[in-house]
């Protein structure tokens, strides 16, 4: 539709009188509020030239022979998983990865088009593509730190940030305080002596694996970091700490974003690993697992019965709970999942808890019930649970990578 002249004068001159004035200061504000809430995500305050970091977007990667041999695997899981799909339950389940897999359409292209070649290159890269909406980066906010320098640099800043708190978390830095001694000097840390700090606390080199192409991260000299990286370092360590009393300890975590913690279990020792999550998300996991891990290690579903690939990593679609029964794992993890699922799912979810794991459920989700879609929000796992029954909180303590989420432990009493 074309705008005439008389119409275009009409907006000038509204917008330069008060009404004008009221839209600008409504805009001021609301772009105030985005940034004073964007700066409380990180959990340092202060700093100086030290806490500036020059993030930077990996390389993309170009698919090799191997890569498409990857892509071939993770093709044959996906169509076992499609075939043996039950059709959905009765009633909606709307949810939020109900309006993700809506924006995911290049995607699902690619699985239904069955090209390994076509989804090796894809998958190369997957970081700013489609398929990582809602699991580390996804193509909008590619396009974002791409052309907005301010954003990419405060996103830098929040890797950098995840890492000190992770290196806080184990001992390795010292926490500041707020009553006595020098304060606001946290993020102004080397990055190369943090990195080999947290190594030594942890027993292991934590340099991510080099398989995350078109993702922002940030380099400290001893490898390439995302948030995210952090976030499943330090995760993983809880679980390593939570399971070391337990012979060959077996978890389960539902909805596993891209893999990275079960990576990092498995290097912390904790071999025996099951994810349960989306049938999409499963090839994003396939692909971080197969890149990073020995082809063996790791079990796509169709290639072992579900619950039984004991010393690899099993990853599996969330129908295969079904097909598993009985006390096959130690301990279950969701992390910043079950908000995510409707209550109907999330119920579901802790029966089947319930009769498959012998010892605990932990959770790390936040709990504020944001709104979302059409009159729905984000459900609550203290009240789940209660709802549900036969869970016993251990102990509840703040996430020490991301404020406003909160670390559940419960004991499966039934």
């Amino acid at each position: 539709m074309r705008v005439s002249d008389a119409a275009r004068a009409a907006v000038a001159d509204a917008l330069a009188g008060p009404a004008g004035d009221r839209i600008q200061d409504l805009r001021l504000r609301l772009d105030v509020r985005a940034r004073v809430r964007r700066r409380s995500v990180l959990q340092h305050t202060g700093g100086h030239a030290g806490r500036r970091v020059a993030p930077v977007v990996v390389a993309d990667k170009v698919a090799t022979a191997q890569d498409v041999a990857i892509a071939e695997r993770l093709l044959a899981a996906h169509r076992a998983a499609v075939d043996s799909a039950p059709p959905p339950p009765a009633g909606a389940r709307e949810d939020v990865w109900t309006t993700i897999a809506a924006h995911q359409g290049r995607f699902a292209g690619i699985l239904d088009d069955g090209d390994p070649g076509r989804l090796a290159a894809y998958l190369c890269n997957v970081s700013r593509h489609d398929a990582a909406v809602g699991i580390t980066q996804g193509d909008d906010e590619h396009r974002r730190i791409t052309h907005d320098h301010a954003y990419r640099d405060f996103v830098g800043l929040m890797a950098k940030d995840k890492l000190v708190s992770l290196g806080e978390a184990v001992g390795a830095v010292a926490i500041e305080n707020p009553e006595q001694g020098a304060f606001g000097h946290s993020l102004d840390c080397d990055l190369a002596a943090l990195v080999e700090g947290i190594g030594a606390r942890l027993g292991t080199d934590i340099a991510p694996p080099d398989v995350d192409g078109g993702l922002l991260k940030i380099d400290t000299g001893r490898g390439l970091f995302h948030e995210r990286d952090a976030n499943a370092i330090y995760t993983a360590h809880l679980l390593h700490r939570t399971t070391r009393d337990i012979p060959a300890a077996r978890v389960c975590e539902i909805g596993g974003g891209s893999g990275r913690v079960a990576y990092w279990s498995r290097r912390l020792g904790l071999a025996s690993y099951t994810i349960i999550d989306l049938l999409g998300v499963n090839v994003v996991q396939g692909w971080y697992a197969l890149k990073s891990l020995p082809a063996d290690a790791v079990a796509l579903y169709g290639e072992d019965p579900p619950g039984a690939a004991a010393g690899r990593l099993q990853i599996l679609p969330a129908h295969a709970v079904a097909e598993m029964d009985g006390p096959l794992f130690d301990l279950v993890l969701n992390q910043d999942s079950v908000p995510e699922m409707s209550a109907a799912t999330v119920t579901d979810y802790l029966h089947w808890i319930g009769r498959c794991c012998s010892g605990s459920l932990m959770s790390i989700n936040h709990e504020s019930k944001p709104a979302y879609g059409a009159g729905l929000e984000h459900v609550n796992v203290p009240e789940m649970t209660a709802a549900s029954g036969g869970f016993e909180l251990t102990y509840r303590f703040p996430y020490w990578l991301r404020r406003g989420y909160v670390v559940e432990l419960y004991r499966i009493a039934r």
